[in-house]
């Protein structure tokens, strides 16, 4: 089977594009608006409707394989690369892409994505939201060719066997932080509320008594759900780097708060994303490397560190891996562009007996949300973020029922 025509057209991501540096410059949040200068290159105002690439692969069979891919909401910081507009990508991919790629052979995916990552295109390699869109599209594309799902292609091509467990799914409650907690409980969610703990004075706390407050409420939520002792959640916060500035990246002022937030939220474990954010990625290992060994002294179960910022390529994935810096690193999908180099990702995290966490971003769409589930059941993934958008229904539903169709896919191929 071979590719017949690649064609792309701009679609919209499942919730915005915010220009971080922006906000601490002083730009407010007036409800969803946003007033305020953008600061960072690329942006035209501080808050954006996300805009996202479609790319339609037509086999010589007719039938059509997708892909689709964006930025994730904070672009153009931290390393990543800078906010993807739609119409440049749709021309990027049609003068590029397209004609490299058509009449190529659907055998192995493997293959094609090299032949992706060796386009030359003016200014240097592709936007990584684009690799994200094409190289989903071709992984498409071979499981189409093979009439079997993307994980089941992956397994093969990556020598992987399938595990029995799926993932754990997370949520992001945005700015929403009390009614996702009832949604994701209702739903029985695996770890929430991740809650956008982005702002000191009014997320956190001058000592973290506000993030306190919210962990005991959520505690109290779940008993006044009665919930059974059959469900123990994850509690994770993402914390924005709002503890480390906090506590002036005191590393024991901080070990002591986190061991006093896990106290609360007892027996369940807690989950600290981004506790601290840093001016570069080496500053970033080293912070992060001393606030997990201090923790370590905590009584268990004592808090899990997840890496996020300074990790967008799969070379930061390593060296967060290698560097004994976090319990956890987020594999952010769309930062990472190539499917391929989540999947290699994953199996760094694996190697390195620490846990992977498939993320991605609000801001992606249905079609990468499903895919990025085959990517982590054929992983072994530990946990996986729901999305799009910051409803958390929604985004449950999406991923957990392309959960179910590849379980039930899965289960009555046994011998794939």
């Amino acid at each position: 089977m071979n590719i017949r025509s690649i064609r792309a057209t701009g679609t919209e991501g499942g919730w915005y594009v915010d220009d971080k540096p922006a906000f601490l410059a002083g730009a407010v949040a007036d409800h969803y608006m946003v007033r305020g200068t953008p600061v960072t290159p690329g942006f035209v105002h501080v808050r954006e409707p996300g805009q996202t690439v479609c790319v339609l692969i037509e086999l010589d069979d007719g039938s059509v394989a997708c892909g689709e891919g964006g930025s994730v909401t904070y672009a153009g910081i931290a390393g990543r690369d800078p906010v993807l507009r739609s119409s440049e990508a749709v021309r990027t991919i049609d003068r590029h892409v397209a004609p490299l790629l058509r009449g190529a052979d659907l055998d192995r995916f493997r293959v094609l994505e090299d032949t992706l990552r060796q386009i030359d295109i003016p200014g240097g390699r592709l936007q990584s939201g684009i690799s994200y869109a094409v190289s989903g599209a071709l992984l498409s594309a071979v499981a189409l060719a093979r009439r079997e799902p993307p994980a089941v292609t992956i397994a093969r091509e990556w020598g992987l066997t399938i595990p029995q467990t799926s993932p754990r799914v997370g949520i992001q409650t945005g700015d929403d932080r009390f009614s996702g907690v009832d949604k994701a409980i209702y739903r029985r969610v695996d770890a929430f509320p991740h809650g956008l703990i982005k702002h000191v004075d009014t997320d956190f706390g001058s000592r973290g008594e506000i993030l306190l407050e919210y962990a005991r409420w959520i505690i109290h939520r779940l008993s006044e759900h009665g919930v059974g002792p059959d469900y123990r959640p994850i509690i994770h916060f993402d914390c924005y780097g709002t503890i480390g500035r906090a506590f002036d990246f005191d590393v024991e002022q901080m070990t002591n708060y986190l061991a006093d937030l896990a106290e609360v939220v007892r027996p369940l474990q807690l989950q600290i994303e981004a506790p601290v954010e840093a001016q570069t990625q080496e500053q970033q290992l080293a912070l992060m490397r001393q606030l997990r060994q201090a923790l370590r002294m905590v009584p268990h179960p004592a808090p899990q560190l997840i890496a996020d910022e300074w990790c967008n390529t799969l070379d930061d994935v390593r060296a967060f891996a290698t560097a004994d810096a976090a319990d956890l690193v987020q594999i952010k999908m769309p930062d990472l562009g190539s499917i391929g180099d989540s999947i290699e990702a994953a199996l760094i995290c694996r190697q390195h007996d620490i846990g992977a966490y498939l993320g991605g971003s609000c801001n992606e769409t249905d079609i990468s949300a499903r895919l990025a589930v085959h990517v982590g059941v054929a992983t072994g993934a530990h946990q996986i973020l729901a999305r799009p958008g910051m409803g958390v229904d929604e985004a449950v539903a999406i991923t957990r029922n392309e959960l179910a169709r590849l379980r039930l896919w899965l289960h009555t191929h046994p011998r794939t």
